[in-house]
């Protein structure tokens, strides 16, 4: 599953979406440093789920995103691709399921600025586990050994045993059974606690189980009782509504006579009404026809009015037709003047047009004549050029060799005189190389004594390194059992606090409580003070004598308002939700105030544990409560003691410690009934002291806590002693080491010396040779310098002649170009002219078209002017005669309003007179219709009383209809005062009965059928439990054995890899615990060739490094990853290390592939293709790509060739 391709967009600087294909088997990623080289191994690392953004050099998850630049802002999204290779069909087994047959994986994250992330496998929106477990037990991962970063490699060796273990644990492939279990023993944590609330929930069910079957006992003598006087009421309600029948037919009788008088007095005044209506209509035709009249005359007047505008209106219009067409005829005279002057002037446009054109063509002609010779003074002038060219090309070589031989001279003068002064400085470091070889004999005896000093300091600070090491252990144990007891004291504060909070839900649900009590509770009305099992506490050695004095009324609600506590009770019994029994909080009667304790014998004295009330909890405020309660109750140690007590005087009640409550009057109550009354109390009290127990806890775990954070602080102090030690250590080792190589330097420059004296006297010899030689050569130069001199003098004449030729020509061709010049400026002045009188005579065409045009319509409009003039007298004519009609008109219609009003005067005069007579018939309508009201208001009454009646019947027996069970009681005898009686006897039963749970049948069915379900459950998780600890258990077992066997493998390939990377040396892996297994640490024992075993602290960094890549690279042997990034990891390496550094990394390609960040280029070099990141823009990654190996393939290819060449065996073999 190696990587084929990584694609980042937005991702840190790479804003641009980069491509990045890893098909290879090492590729090399190279770059000045802060290019964004590793950016590129956190978007890896980021893509397969990193959670921290300090592991990605961030502070915050949005720092991923690009941030933007000078020239670019701010990216709004980041998002990393890896594409893996999975045509592995062996390695895709342990992928999985639902990811094994795809050939490619591409793993998609997503992060917005909003903080919205996003996972997807193939383009599948996943779970970020989804991710985690796609990678789990590959060695690849966010916390896996395939990435190794920057600055990280050191870390491996120098890191704690614990924390190297991960290693050993990520290549055994333990991670997953690691992840399990802890997953696993969250679900036994969860499993615990729901056992403790289910065991809670039995418990209480179970306490509440015998208090409801006593309720349900007496809800059922309740419902007999009920039965009875509701078949009582129904007979009294049944011969009440046969009454209420009887009486309403009487008055129905009187209501229809009443009706009868009412409708004939009625029938008179209608009579006289319709008379009335008569005239009435009358009057109202008059006033129709009146308004009629007032609305013809109305007409009319407009009807002139409107006449008149129109005349004025048609007058205005022919005034203004006329003025339009003076003005259109006006400007059509104006128009055809300006046409005639623009057809003269474009006539003379034309005649200047061809005189343009033809001088345009005589210039064209004159143009192309000067430009022909033109071009013959050019060839001439090109042919002296040449000539003048080779004269001067023959100078220049003349003056050249003069200048050779020049610089040969002033050459040979240097060389003679930097040879004079190499002799002067040969002889002058001769002398200082003798003074050198006194010094270096100084020095090197002073390290040699410097060395002594260093060896005698190493031993002291061995010593105190020794003596921070016991106390570093001492204070590890004391924190590992300080750690220890906080998790102790942890788990109990979290197991009290786990019941208490189960006591405080059921309390708050208030279980084994009745069905009255809890509904009261559960209307949290403000006058609610509590139930009384709330207000008071008894010891534990009083709480069985406690329920059993109070037994039902620890049920009792106590309340500050007892008005509002029976309107409380009213709702509590319309909704049908039980009963209850409510106590004030300041009782009126408290029952042991009158009541003193006599004195008794001794002997009984020491029995009687005095009152109750003064042995039980309360605050002040319920003093008065809990005398009406118990005031008059004494404690006696047993029923002897009780008999004795009462037998000497005591007029109160008298309990046992056992609950038995012996009366005054002889009353004995005892027995195993109390245990729900027992269980409130008790609950009550369990959670008073879990109270104080978590406080108490709380202040443990507290001082546990700040003396772990001492001891911790402590430990960090010598820790850092010990690290301040063993560095001091170590610059002593290097100081040592320093100064050894500065005392071999010494020697070796004392010999570089000696040999340097050889050399220079040597020199000083062969100098004086050489010089002899050089006046030879000197005299050689001279001649030819001479010679090469007249050579020149003579080319130089000749050139200049030439020159002279050369500029004559140049001149000729100059002043012939300036002709041709002005031809061309005049003839395209004579082309600009012509084009310019062409422009205009277009220009003069168009608009005499236009003013043509605007002629035509000025005729059109003239036209059209005298057509609506027409029309406008026309209409004037019109009017005039409408006038005269509408005139006439209204003054008809003026005369006939008068009329109309005359004769409504007279029909009103007629009605007032009719109306006198209508006013006494409606008195006696109005008295006949009281009496027919009067009768119906009783039957009103009736029927309400009737109605009242069915409603209560209704009501009270759940939607019954009373006239259907008439029939049953109406041959019974009339209700008499006996039957009166027993239903106040019954109601009296049923009131003396108090609070009664009608609900408890079904509520104690339901309760067993709650004990059976939640003992069932709790059966379930013990189960699961159980289940869990085998699971965990197997689980260890195996990771043991993984853990076991991967790390002898990776310890064996170890030891055999670290000899060949430091040619020479040992080293081992050691465990910490090798009798814990499953949290022993792992340290590494190293010795590198020529060197004692020692700690790896004291290492250089170089070999701390290919320790740790030795490591890396065993366990690679054992447990290949399907891909390695390793950034930069080979800087701390020298050449010959980085060489078989590179060449282990080639031998492992074949099962993995490899990511190398490097500087280093024999690194560069080794591998397949080299990705160069550069930022040309300030901000801003780019990606440049080299293939290095020209005949590396990918790493899909060969695979499938692999894989081919597999296929092709098998099926030979099975041919065979």
């Amino acid at each position: 599953m190696h990587i084929k391709k990584l694609e980042i967009s937005g991702f840190k600087s790479f804003v641009d979406r980069t491509v990045i294909h890893f098909d290879h088997d090492v590729i090399g990623i190279v770059g000045p440093n802060g290019c964004g080289k590793s950016n590129i191994v956190d978007a890896i690392r980021w893509c397969m789920g990193e959670q921290s953004a300090k592991h990605l050099r961030g502070r915050a998850m949005s720092d991923v995103i690009f941030a933007g630049s000078q020239s670019r802002g701010p990216h709004g999204m980041a998002e990393v691709t890896i594409t893996f290779d999975n045509s592995d069909r062996e390695a895709a087994q342990t992928l999985p399921l639902e990811y094994r047959d795809w050939s490619d994986i591409a793993v998609t994250r997503r992060l917005y600025r909003d903080g919205t992330s996003e996972y997807l496998v193939n383009k599948t929106q996943v779970r970020l586990k989804d991710i985690t477990d796609l990678f789990l037990g590959t060695g690849v991962g966010t916390k896996a050994y395939s990435i190794i970063e920057q600055g990280k490699i050191g870390m491996i060796v120098s890191a704690r045993a614990e924390d190297r273990r991960l290693l050993i644990e990520e290549a055994a492939g333990i991670t997953k059974y690691k992840a399990r279990r802890k997953q696993a023993e969250q679900k036994m944590d969860q499993t615990r606690q729901n056992l403790l609330r289910v065991g809670d929930i039995v418990s209480e069910i179970e306490r509440s189980l015998a208090s409801l079957k006593r309720q349900a006992a007496k809800a059922e003598r309740y419902v007999s009782y009920r039965k009875e006087l509701d078949e009582l009421v129904l007979h009294e309600a049944s011969h009440k509504l046969l009454e209420l029948t009887v009486r309403a037919q009487v008055d129905l009788n009187a209501l229809e006579s009443a009706t009868e008088q009412e409708q004939q007095s009625r029938a008179a005044l209608d009579a006289r009404e319709a008379g009335l209506e008569a005239q009435r209509q009358a009057a109202h035709s008059a006033e129709e026809r009146a308004e009629a009249a007032h609305t013809a005359s109305f007409r009319a007047d407009n009807d002139v009015r409107m006449h008149e505008a129109e005349l004025e209106r048609a007058r205005e219009k022919m005034l203004e037709l006329d003025e339009r067409r003076r003005a259109a005829l006006a400007e059509e005279q104006e128009l055809r003047a300006k046409l005639e002057e623009l057809a003269a002037e474009r006539e003379s446009l034309v005649e200047v047009l061809e005189a343009a054109e033809d001088e345009e063509s005589r210039g064209e002609e004159a143009t192309r004549v000067e430009l022909e010779q033109l071009d013959e003074l050019r060839v001439a002038q090109q042919e002296a050029e040449r000539s003048a060219s080779e004269l001067k090309r023959q100078a220049a070589e003349a003056q050249a060799a003069v200048a050779g031989a020049e610089a040969t001279l002033a050459g040979h003068a240097r060389r003679v005189g930097e040879m004079a002064q190499r002799e002067g400085r040969l002889r002058e470091e001769d002398d200082r190389l003798g003074l050198e070889v006194e010094d270096i004999e100084t020095r090197r005896a002073a390290l040699a004594e410097q060395i002594d000093e260093l060896r005698s300091g190493k031993l002291t600070s061995a010593e105190r390194r020794d003596e921070l090491d016991v106390s570093l252990k001492e204070l590890r144990e004391k924190a590992v059992g300080l750690d220890r007891s906080v998790d102790t004291a942890k788990n109990e504060l979290s197991q009290k606090r786990n019941r208490l909070r189960a006591l405080e839900e059921l309390a708050a649900r208030h279980e084994g409580v009745g069905q009255g009590p809890k509904a009261l509770m559960a209307t949290n009305d403000p006058c609610i003070v509590g139930l009384v099992a709330d207000r008071f506490e008894a010891p534990k050695e009083l709480t069985a004598a406690f329920a059993g004095v109070l037994g039902e009324k620890l049920e009792w609600v106590v309340v500050d308002d007892m008005e509002r506590g029976r309107a409380l009770l009213a709702d509590l019994a319309a909704k049908n939700k039980g009963r209850a029994t409510l106590v004030p909080s300041s009782p009126r009667y408290v029952a042991g105030r009158a009541a003193s304790v006599p004195s008794f014998e001794p002997e009984l004295a020491a029995r009687v544990g005095g009152r109750l009330v003064d042995r039980i909890d309360y605050l002040p405020s319920d003093a008065a409560l809990a005398e009406s309660l118990f005031g008059d109750v004494l404690v006696g140690d047993d029923d002897e003691t009780a008999s004795a007590v009462l037998a000497a005087g005591w007029y109160g009640r008298v309990v046992t410690l056992s609950g038995t409550v012996h009366g005054a009057d002889g009353s004995l109550t005892g027995g195993a009934g109390d245990k729900v009354a027992a269980g409130m109390l008790e609950q009550k009290r369990e959670m008073r002291e879990l109270h104080e127990a978590v406080a108490e806890r709380d202040t443990v775990v507290s001082a546990l806590l700040a003396e772990q954070q001492e001891t911790r602080l402590r430990l960090t102090e010598t820790s850092v002693a010990l690290d301040r030690a063993r560095n001091e250590a170590h610059q002593g080792e290097l100081a040592l080491v320093t100064v050894e190589k500065d005392l071999r330097r010494a020697e070796e420059q004392l010999a570089s010396v000696q040999r340097r004296l050889v050399t220079v006297r040597t020199e000083i010899a062969e100098l004086s040779d050489k010089l002899a030689a050089a006046a030879k050569e000197q005299t050689d130069a001279e001649t030819v310098l001479e010679e090469g001199r007249a050579k020149k003098e003579a080319c130089a004449e000749r050139a200049v002649e030439a020159d002279e030729v050369a500029s004559t020509w140049r001149d000729q061709v100059t002043r012939q170009q300036s002709v041709v010049t002005e031809r061309k400026i005049s003839l395209a002045q004579l082309k600009e002219r012509a084009t310019s009188v062409r422009q205009t005579v277009e220009r003069l065409g168009k608009s005499v078209d236009e003013m043509r045009a605007r002629s035509e319509r000025l005729e059109g409009e003239q036209i059209e002017c005298a057509l609506l003039a027409g029309q406008a007298a026309a209409r004037m004519l019109h009017h005039r005669t409408e006038l005269v009609v509408s005139i006439a008109i209204a003054r008809d219609a003026a005369m006939e309003l008068a009329e109309a009003r005359d004769a409504l005067e007279g029909l009103r005069a007629e009605l007032s007179s009719v109306e006198l007579d209508l006013r006494e018939l409606r008195r006696a309508v109005e008295a006949a219709t009281e009496r027919l009201r009067t009768h119906q208001t009783n039957l009103a009454t009736l029927e309400i009383q009737r109605q009242h009646l069915l409603d209560g019947v209704r009501e009270r027996f759940r939607g019954l209809e009373l006239p259907t069970v008439v029939g049953d009681y109406h041959k019974r005898p009339p209700v008499d005062e006996a039957h009166r009686a027993r239903i106040t006897e019954l109601g009296e039963l049923l009131e003396r009965m108090g609070p009664v749970n009608l609900e408890a049948v079904r509520e104690h069915a339901e309760a067993e059928e709650r004990f059976g379900y939640y003992s069932t459950q709790k059966a379930d998780l013990e189960q699961a439990l159980s289940d869990l600890e085998q699971a965990i258990l197997q689980m260890n077992r195996e990771t043991k054995r993984l853990f076991r066997e991967a790390y002898d493998a990776i310890n064996a390939r170890f030891k055999v890899l670290f000899p060949k990377m430091f040619r020479g040396g040992q080293a081992e892996l050691r465990l910490t615990n090798p009798d814990d297994l499953l949290e022993t640490g792992i340290e590494i024992l190293a010795q590198p060739p020529g060197k004692k075993l020692s700690s790896i602290e004291l290492m250089s960094g170089g070999e701390k490094a290919l320790t740790a890549v030795s490591l890396i690279f065993a366990i690679f042997q054992f447990k290949p990853s399907p891909f390695c990034i390793l950034d930069e990891v080979d800087a701390p390496l020298d050449e010959a290390n980085v060489t078989r550094y590179n060449e282990a990394i080639r031998s492992m390609t074949a099962s993995s592939q490899f990511i190398l960040i490097t500087h280093i280029k024999r690194t560069m070099q080794s591998v397949d293709v080299l990705y160069g990141v550069t930022m040309q823009e300030p901000g801003v990654s780019k990606l440049v790509s080299v293939k290095i190996n020209e005949t590396a393939e990918a790493r899909s290819r060969t695979k499938a060739a692999s894989a081919e060449e597999a296929t092709q065996s098998t099926e030979a073999a099975a041919v065979a």
